[in-house]
């Protein structure tokens, strides 16, 4: 379980670059031509790389926005310029709205929040770059022939790098692939970087470091290099708040490599170096609840999360971290066959969140009720969280899917599980819950 807290006080440092219109503002906005770029929209986003792969095409994501008006002007210009049309062939060209659905998802995956931005994305869903703001068509055309023959200044820096590796050039190209959430492409520049210099006592190398964190924390891919430079500089931060952050996501690693002895010593040391009352101790509690709890150490998962309840409700902890701590810890008792303590957390969890849980709290409360044996609770809350997500979150789906399983409902149950499988095609757990052998996925995968 990732602990909300490090994630969300992560946040990258800072957005893209506002719309740049490109002479779009000016321009009297024509009626809709005849022809118009055939964007694929309300269409999983697994499906539109699969068929990107298969076509040996990149995908090219329009981000938009319904108020945006830049984006109903492109619409109206540049999408329905007939040389622009005729240039898409070159690319399987989407279209989705990053307020809506499975849109907010990948707009934050791309932290793609300026409309409209054009992402042209690889069939592996890695980004290649984007445009972002207002082109009209010719300019619009230069933009993508650019970026699709590696001419643009980040790709180009990319593989300067390739050739010649500079460092400072590294950090300036590392910190521009860290605003966009790229972690393939960020993950060997900022190790690199932060190797060579080898401390962390520049600002910008520390917040490149601290941004590649982050986004593997929030991608849920925890590197064994990224966890060795932590482990490297932890003892040298001393007391220093921003301690907690990287030690959280440090253990969340160690907890997924099984090595728990290192875990709980790396917790130790924190909490000793910055006490309980620092921004991120909660965090650092709740990672090593985790990594107990991945163990199989039930009576150890749940004195850590006990403490982690506790620290977030002593320290006016945020109502979000709250609901998490909370959950963790009903989940923790449960399974140490507590029912009625874990209802007591489970209620609290819901108390902290008044009432208005998100739907990641939502699809949470469903499964900590599941485990409390409420399947009546779980399936409302399961309820709330695809309603929220419109449809379009796979774990929301999935929670749904164990809900109705639970109230007896086999078929509804199915269908839930082959919604989440078709939004995460690659998820075991999903597939086997729609029962999509390798046959079903290759079959289904063919026909899409």
């Amino acid at each position: 379980m990732r602990p909300s807290r490090f994630l969300r006080a992560a946040a990258l440092s800072s957005a893209l670059a506002s719309a740049c219109p490109h002479g779009l503002a000016a321009a009297e906005p024509p009626k809709a031509g005849a022809v118009h770029v055939p964007f694929v929209e309300g269409r999983p986003f697994a499906e539109i790389l699969r068929r990107a792969k298969a076509q040996n095409r990149p995908v090219m994501l329009d981000v938009m926005a319904s108020w945006c008006g830049p984006c109903k002007i492109m619409d109206r210009t540049t999408f329905s310029d007939p040389s622009v049309v005729a240039w898409a062939k070159k690319v399987v060209p989407a279209r989705i709205d990053a307020e809506k659905g499975e849109g907010r998802k990948l707009s934050a995956r791309y932290q793609a929040f300026s409309f409209p931005t054009v992402l042209f994305i690889d069939g592996d869903g890695n980004e290649i770059d984007r445009l972002v703001g207002g082109y009209q068509g010719p300019d619009f055309m230069r933009g993508g022939d650019a970026i699709l023959a590696g001419q643009t200044p980040i790709l180009q820096g990319l593989a300067r790098l390739k050739q010649k590796w500079d460092r400072e050039e590294g950090l300036r190209i590392g910190s521009a692939l860290a605003l966009r959430r790229d972690r393939a492409r960020l993950r060997p520049i900022a190790l690199r970087v932060v190797s060579e210099e080898g401390d962390l006592g520049r600002p910008e190398v520390f917040q490149l470091f601290v941004q590649l964190v982050a986004i593997e924390t929030l991608d849920d891919d925890h590197s064994p290099e990224t966890g060795d430079l932590i482990a490297t500089f932890l003892p040298r931060l001393g007391p220093d708040p921003r301690r907690g952050f990287l030690a959280a996501a440090y253990i969340t690693g160690l907890g997924e490599r099984g090595d728990v002895e290192t875990a709980r010593s790396v917790a130790s040391a924190t909490l000793a170096a910055t006490g309980e009352g620092a921004p991120y101790s909660v965090d650092v509690l709740a990672a090593l609840g985790g990594a107990e709890k991945r163990a199989g150490h039930t009576a150890e998962a749940l004195a850590a999360f006990q403490r982690a309840a506790a620290l977030a409700a002593r320290n006016g902890a945020a109502a979000g971290v709250r609901v998490e701590r909370e959950l963790d810890l009903a989940e923790a008792l449960a399974a140490a066959g507590r029912s009625a303590e874990a209802k007591k957390a489970w209620s609290a969890a819901l108390e902290a969140g008044g009432g208005a849980l998100d739907a990641a709290h939502a699809t949470r409360a469903s499964r900590a009720a599941l485990a409390v044996k409420d399947p009546a609770e779980a399936l409302t809350y399961a309820r709330r969280a695809v309603d929220l997500t419109q449809g379009e979150d796979a774990a929301a789906q999935a929670a749904l899917a164990q809900a109705l399983r639970a109230r007896g409902d086999a078929a509804g149950a199915t269908a839930a599980w082959k919604r989440a499988a078709e939004l995460e095609p690659q998820n075991a757990e999903y597939r086997a819950g729609a029962g999509l052998g390798t046959g079903a996925r290759k079959k289904a995968a063919k026909a899409s």
